[in-house]
């Protein structure tokens, strides 16, 4: 009974460092984002997710999270010489990789007609996004989309350090995509004038990848937003594929 208390307090309270530093990161990069991308905090930010959204959204990642950091389950490893120079190199883009590949399938499965009208429209509702937006869904969206940030450390051996700049760049990634104001396209990546425009179709939609395009490519739901201009995008500027 004692083991099992102890470990309830520890998880209850690894539960709330992860939701105040989730939730820290989500204002400390949006911050950052606005600072260095916008230069105007003004016109990006929107009304927060209530409390208990934040804090139920966030539960199967952070769960995920405690139990492979407690080493209770996953392949996390602390000590460099437990792997070679090379695999410790290529080992977050594998992550990513393997991220990007789930996230595409979960992003699919919202998109399907239930799960979208009753679930993901809430993401949807910002035609025109800022980098705030990208965290506002259903508890159940966030939850299930959320595995895939997090599942990868299961299957794949990851140094901590490392795992923790990809969970990091991933907060700062959907910043990125979901910038409206300042589109950049780059070769090769799910940029944001890819996300930007996911987010002007609804249910029926393309560009469902995370980092990458391959995945849309290779399953014929990529498309293309060709621009003039590479300064900022105004609607007369847009022509699609």
């Amino acid at each position: 009974m004692q083991i099992e208390m102890y470990y309830l307090s520890e998880f209850l309270l690894y539960y709330f460092i992860l939701a105040l530093g989730d939730f820290s990161l989500y204002h400390i990069s949006n911050f950052i984002h606005d600072v260095t991308i916008k230069k105007d905090t003004r016109v990006s930010k929107i009304d927060p997710l209530p409390l208990q959204e934040w804090i139920f959204g966030n539960s199967v990642s952070y769960t995920f999270i405690y139990l492979i950091y407690t080493k209770k389950t996953g392949y996390l490893y602390f000590s460099t010489n437990e792997y070679n120079i090379f695999y410790t190199v290529i080992s977050p883009i594998l992550y990513l990789l393997l991220q990007d590949f789930i996230f595409y399938f979960m992003h699919r499965l919202v998109h399907t007609p239930m799960m979208y009208k009753k679930i993901h429209y809430i993401h949807h509702k910002f035609r025109y996004p800022t980098s705030w937006a990208g965290r506002i869904s259903n508890v159940i969206d966030s939850n299930l989309e959320n595995i895939a940030f997090t599942f990868p450390a299961l299957v794949l051996p990851i140094n901590i350090y490392l795992w923790q700049m990809c969970l990091v760049f991933s907060s700062f990634w959907g910043n990125f995509l979901h910038d409206s104001t300042n589109k950049i396209s780059i070769p090769y990546l799910n940029d944001n004038t890819d996300h930007c425009l996911h987010h002007y179709y609804g249910e029926q939609n393309c560009n469902f990848a995370y980092y990458f395009n391959h995945c849309d490519k290779f399953f014929g739901t990529y498309k293309k937003l060709k621009v003039n201009c590479k300064k900022k995008i105004s609607q007369n500027m847009l022509k699609y594929d």
